[in-house]
């Protein structure tokens, strides 16, 4: 038991725990979820054990002033707009506790060389392709045959898995026979929830692997199979009604609905360029905006649909200034690595850039198990002295 509560094993099944935020409750009024009290539990225990920050911080020092832009528009967006218990709400459970317990796990976990973030996410990520299997099996699909098994659609299913696909790929050598298993499990279930914008995010980052590995001299053979094998199933796809309707822009296609949706965005934006609809307010905006558009495709629409739209209404043009900026500093630390890659180094590039391109056509951050699978793997470039590890 004593094993078990040492604060690096408690914070990397806590990390294997995150789809648990589904199960929610209040605490004297105020509501919560399991990760997230075990997430709070984690950050109690890191700072009882009263370890110094002073290296750590300094090593991420240059990211505050962009991340407080962010948690800044947040608040002057929330305090204009009213809805302070949802915008509270959305700051704590999307924001606050996600930055910090990422930050204690990264600092919790760098050393460890079993137990690293990257093998907590894929376990995670297994454990729920096992049981959204479960659910195939059962026959518990939408109405349209896709997968999204203990998720509220088939995309936020995809997105969770999706990372999965990258740190399994990178670390095949390793352990083939298990990592063979695992991924075969988790590819299946990608594939069942036949998220096309998903399968594009993966596709474009696993050839930026490819290029990267190839640019400093490294065997991709497994790489380069995979992306022909999802190229094929791609192709496949082509003749599917699902694909017919995307291709063509059919009145009542996903795309088309996507459309209407970033138009009602666009025209909030245009109302509210500088402050935003504060954080959470998105869904009553949105049915409000009806009466300046033909009738609405899709009805329940919590988020727009789009990474930077989202950042831009929920945070206003403070925020959005400082996830670009944020986004631009990461990238360009990466860069003075980039003939140096270690494999974690990797892995956390092709996340982020697959975060960065589903989040054309989806919100990859506005969710509980989104908001902290970004900041993990934000904080695992980690600048030192000599080089980026993790």
């Amino acid at each position: 038991m004593k094993k078990f509560l040492k604060l690096e094993n408690f914070i990397y099944l806590t990390i294997v725990s995150l789809p648990l935020y589904l199960i929610r409750f209040s605490i004297f009024g105020l509501p919560t979820n399991v990760f997230e009290i075990m997430a709070l539990a984690s950050i109690i225990m890191f700072f009882i054990s009263a370890r110094s920050l002073k290296n750590e911080l300094r090593a991420y020092s240059k990211y505050f002033i962009p991340i407080g832009l962010i948690i800044g528009g947040l608040v002057l967006s929330m305090l204009f707009n009213g809805s302070y218990r949802t915008g509270l709400g959305v700051i704590k459970s999307w924001f606050i506790i996600p930055l910090i317990f990422a930050f204690i796990a990264t600092v919790s976990l760098q050393e460890e060389k079993k137990k690293t973030i990257f093998s907590a996410i894929y376990i995670s990520a297994f454990l729920v392709a096992c049981v959204a299997l479960g659910y195939f099996l059962l026959g518990k699909i939408t109405f349209d045959g896709r997968l999204q098994a203990i998720f509220n659609s088939p995309n936020y299913l995809a997105m969770y898995l999706s990372p999965a696909i990258i740190i399994g790929l990178v670390n095949f050598k390793k352990n083939k026979k298990s990592y063979t298993f695992s991924l075969l499990i988790i590819a299946s279930v990608l594939y069942l929830t036949f998220s096309y914008a998903a399968w594009l995010a993966a596709l474009i980052s696993l050839g930026l692997i490819w290029f990267l590995q190839k640019r400093i001299g490294k065997k991709s053979k497994n790489i380069s199979w995979i992306i022909i094998g999802m190229i094929i199933v791609i192709f496949w796809q082509l003749g599917t009604v699902k694909m017919t309707n995307l291709i063509h822009l059919t009145e009542r296609s996903s795309l088309a609905s996507r459309m209407m949706i970033w138009r009602s965005a666009g025209k909030m934006i245009i109302d509210n360029p500088i402050i935003g609809i504060g954080p959470g307010n998105f869904q009553t905006k949105y049915l409000a905006y009806q009466k300046y558009f033909p009738p609405y495709l899709e009805w329940a629409v919590p988020e727009p649909h789009n990474l930077l739209l989202a950042f831009w209404l929920q945070t206003g043009i403070i925020g959005l200034v400082g996830f670009i900026t944020l986004m631009f500093m990461w990238f360009k630390a990466l860069a003075k690595e980039i003939n140096n890659l270690s494999e974690n180094t990797l892995i956390a590039l092709a996340i982020v850039a697959m975060v960065l391109v589903h989040g054309f056509l989806d919100t990859t951050y506005f969710k509980n198990d989104l908001a902290v699978l970004f900041w993990l793997t934000f904080l695992a470039l980690k600048k030192n002295r000599s080089r980026s590890e993790y």
